[in-house]
């Protein structure tokens, strides 16, 4: 039987094929930032739609589609928020 060491299964040179920066590039924030700005242009197109509604210039179906696009961006966006509160406060509940 050969002996296994804990040494030899570890990486150990910077050069070993595995990445040393994180692969994303994007932080959360700036992932959470470009969720906010999208929400932000949903809401804008949604108005504008019910603007030209009452203008009589696009339809009631369009309008109503844009208003859900923004209420299910909205709802998705509460809920990524509050999930990464819930997992903060259980993080700092946690005993070392």
């Amino acid at each position: 039987m050969t002996d296994m060491k804990i040494n030899t299964l570890l990486p150990s040179a910077p050069g070993n094929g595995l990445p040393q920066k994180p692969m994303g590039g994007e932080g959360f924030g700036s992932i959470l930032k470009d969720a906010v700005g999208n929400i932000n242009r949903l809401d804008r197109e949604a108005n504008r739609s019910i603007a030209e509604l009452l203008e009589g210039k696009a339809d009631v179906h369009e309008v109503m589609v844009a208003g859900q696009k923004v209420d299910l961006s909205m709802r998705l966006l509460l809920t990524v928020r509050n999930k990464v509160i819930e997992a903060y406060k259980e993080i700092m509940h946690m005993q070392f």
